[in-house]
């Protein structure tokens, strides 16, 4: 028992004689811990704020008595054991901004530096040193579009609150000059002119001039410079679009002319011939264009129409300088246009149209029996008539004396005017695939044409046609026979004629002239937007001239 009193009391005595060194060096660690915790923190949370006495929406402070001192705004100091920690923890803070704010434009972003330095009239040491950084500010665009049209489209013909009246007809309108002129540099001209207004005095009342057509459709228009937008129809589009370009509202007049480009496309003929001239007199060459390619495409039903007799002379050029025509054939466009010049309405002008008119008709693409159906028909009993015609019909059978003997070097004549090239002619189709269900995938169809650029009814020049199909691409490899060749080549142009369920042509795509030999071949490829509309496919192979 007192042997165990002895061991416990030696013991109690080794403890407390340790314990307070123990305890002295964890509370040193543990202090050391805590101050590196802290500082750590403390440079982050520096790092991610701006470096200002203030928030960034008000002003620095201004101490007091220091009224005159230069001021700019100091990011707080630190020490040198922390430049590193806090260079390293502030790029930190910058990629998290830019990766959580909001994209801005090169507009919408301001990057300045915040530097600086704060020199005191006493001298103060504030500032001083080489310790600056710099902070990005990124600014974000909020917008209110539709409420700022819904508010601004409020006031569309409110007579309180204008300050201009609009006389179109027997309507009124009430306006707002500010509207007007934002929109339109007609109306900026009128309204603004200083002559103008020491002329109204009180509400102006301004009495506009328009036709009919517009007069209709005035209060839609107006309504545009109001609300940014327009209801607008096939009957209604001409009207506005000729408001938009008599008072330059340039934006209403594309969205007029993209309205008409998509209303024009095949098989829409009635709008292409209703919309054609105006596009002329306007000069919209993207409707002109897609005006002209729809009424190309369906020439066969104009032909046939009674809207064709009641063209005008420059229509009626226009038709016959275009070679895209789908026709039947060159003999169907001369007996339109003896047609049209035997109206009673062209009487008056007969020999001025007929001698502008009769050279652009192809006559060299023309078989020798349907020449000969030309030199024994009544035009020919017109001697003033007669003699231009002899001249066109003699150049056709010089195409048919020399065009095959091109080969020969004694004989250098050239057939590359338009005169002597073939049209997309039905009649030169060598092919029809229905596109919905056909079988020809991946085989052989043999085809023939006539051999060379001379029209003839004996086909004796063979072809081979491959076809593939990926998904709404079609592929054609055409290749040629020893037969169709005219000393060693043929020089051939491909045209692909798509018609939907009505016969009526939507697509009409063609290669590249070519000329093809036994090493060689012609590949096409065409995309069809729509495969449902699609019915058929007619391949035409057009010999062409050199």
């Amino acid at each position: 028992m007192i042997l165990f009193v002895h061991i416990k009391m030696k013991l109690s005595l080794i403890v407390y004689s340790v314990m307070p060194k123990l305890r002295f060096h964890l509370k040193k660690l543990w202090s050391g811990a805590k101050n590196s915790w802290f500082r750590a923190t403390s440079v982050k949370f520096r790092s991610t704020i701006p470096h200002t006495t203030m928030p960034r929406y008000g002003l620095p402070s201004i101490k007091p008595g220091a009224s005159n001192r230069r001021r700019t705004v100091t990011p707080p100091r630190q020490r040198p054991d922390d430049q590193q920690d806090a260079l390293a923890a502030s790029e930190e803070a910058s990629q998290q901004e830019e990766v959580g704010s909001p994209s801005a434009t090169q507009d919408d972003t301001h990057a300045g530096p915040s530097k600086v330095m704060d020199t005191n009239d006493d001298g103060g040491d504030q500032g001083q040193g080489n310790d600056q950084s710099s902070s990005q500010v990124t600014y974000c665009v909020l917008r209110d579009e539709n409420n700022f049209i819904q508010n601004v489209g409020q006031f569309y013909n409110q007579q309180d609150i204008s300050d201009v009246v609009l006389k179109v007809g027997e309507e009124t309108y009430y306006a707002h000059k500010f509207v007007l002129a934002k929109s339109s540099e007609v109306f900026r001209t009128m309204l603004y002119n200083r002559s103008w207004t020491e002329s109204h005095k009180g509400l102006p009342e301004i009495e506009l001039a328009e036709t009919e057509e517009c007069q209709k459709h005035f209060g839609n228009f107006l309504k545009f410079l109001y609300t940014a937008e327009v209801n607008i129809s096939v009957d209604s589009a001409v009207g506005i679009l000729c408001l938009a370009d008599k008072y330059s509202v340039l934006s209403l007049k594309h969205l007029c002319t993209q309205y008409m480009v998509q209303h024009t496309r095949s098989p829409r003929v009635k709008n292409a011939l209703n919309w054609y001239s105006w596009s002329k007199a306007l000069h919209l060459d993207e409707l002109i264009s897609q005006c002209s390619k729809t009424i190309a495409w369906n020439a066969e039903f104009l032909l046939s129409s009674p809207e064709w007799l009641e063209m005008d002379m420059d229509f009626v050029r226009d038709v016959l300088e275009n070679s895209d025509l789908v026709i039947t054939n060159e003999y169907t466009l001369f007996l339109a246009l003896k047609l049209w010049l035997g109206q009673e309405m062209h009487q008056d002008h007969f020999h001025n149209y007929a001698n502008q008119l009769m050279p652009l008709i192809r006559f060299p693409q023309m078989h020798v029996t349907q020449l000969y159906k030309i030199e024994h028909c009544e035009l020919f009993q017109d001697e003033p008539l007669m003699a231009l015609l002899l001249q066109l019909i003699n150049k056709a059978y010089r195409f048919r004396s020399l065009c095959p003997q091109q080969s020969d070097p004694e004989i250098d004549v050239s057939f590359k005017e338009k005169f002597y090239k073939p049209r997309n002619y039905l009649d030169l189709s060598v092919d029809t695939v229905r596109m919905q269900n056909t079988l020809r995938f991946g085989i052989q169809v043999d085809v023939r044409t006539y051999a060379g650029p001379v029209p003839s009814l004996t086909r004796d020049g063979e072809w081979k046609i491959t076809y593939r199909k990926t998904i709404d691409t079609w592929t054609l490899q055409i290749y040629c026979h020893e037969s169709a060749l005219v000393g060693g080549e043929a020089h051939v142009q491909a045209t692909l004629i798509i018609t939907n369920q009505d016969d009526r042509v939507i697509q009409v795509e063609e290669s590249e002239p070519n000329s093809c030999t036994r090493g060689n071949h012609l590949t096409m490829s065409v995309k069809v937007p729509d495969t449902t509309q699609a019915k058929s496919m007619a391949v035409l192979l057009k010999p062409l001239p050199k």
